[in-house]
């Protein structure tokens, strides 16, 4: 009797020992299977790379002016960015500008440029801040930020932010304010 209830015991814990390492093994491959579909189905994008390409007044009222940019948008992902619209500040020597949205139709191809149009609205308050000490420079700095909507697929977000700065020499701003005098 105590050489079966002995054997019995031997034979027990080995298999309690196995079915514990199965279940550990198990989860293990459950866990690195989810980590590896997450990687796969929710694909991370790279920011773009926006950059100031235009500024065009288009009319100014008592108290607000409206401006048109153009901005150039880098994709440096491997597939195509459907932007649906997007929402920017922008910013002239460090201080607020104006703000501007729009809806969009543009596709930016993998690796590659496009170029999309957006109203800008500023406050004459705005503009008078911005530019108060532009004589005192040889160029004008802008700092652009914001959030691109993409349209909404299942293995991407549909917001991607973005933020850009720049310089412009101040003697392009005037030979295009004042194309004749140049």
């Amino acid at each position: 009797m105590i050489q079966q209830n002995l054997t019995a015991a031997v034979f027990k814990k080995p298999h309690r020992l196995n079915t514990r390492l199965a279940v550990r093994l198990a989860a293990v491959i459950v866990c690195a299977f989810l980590l590896c579909s997450c990687a796969v189905f929710n694909k991370s994008l790279e920011s773009p790379h926006i950059s100031l390409s235009d500024l065009t007044v288009q009319e100014s009222t008592g108290f607000e002016a409206k401006f048109e940019i153009q901005l150039r948008v880098l994709n440096p992902n491997d597939i195509d960015l459907n932007i649906q619209g997007i929402d920017c500040t922008l910013e002239i020597n460090e201080k607020p500008f104006a703000h501007g949205l729009a809806k969009a139709d543009v596709k930016v191809p993998a690796y590659g440029t496009a170029t999309m149009p957006v109203t800008m609205y500023s406050s004459i308050f705005n503009i008078a801040r911005g530019l108060l000490d532009l004589p005192l420079r040889e160029e004008l700095s802008y700092r652009l930020k914001g959030r691109l909507r993409l349209d909404g697929t299942e293995r991407l977000p549909t917001k991607v932010s973005f933020k850009s700065e720049g310089t412009i020499p101040f003697k392009d701003l005037t030979v295009k304010a004042f194309p004749d005098q140049y």
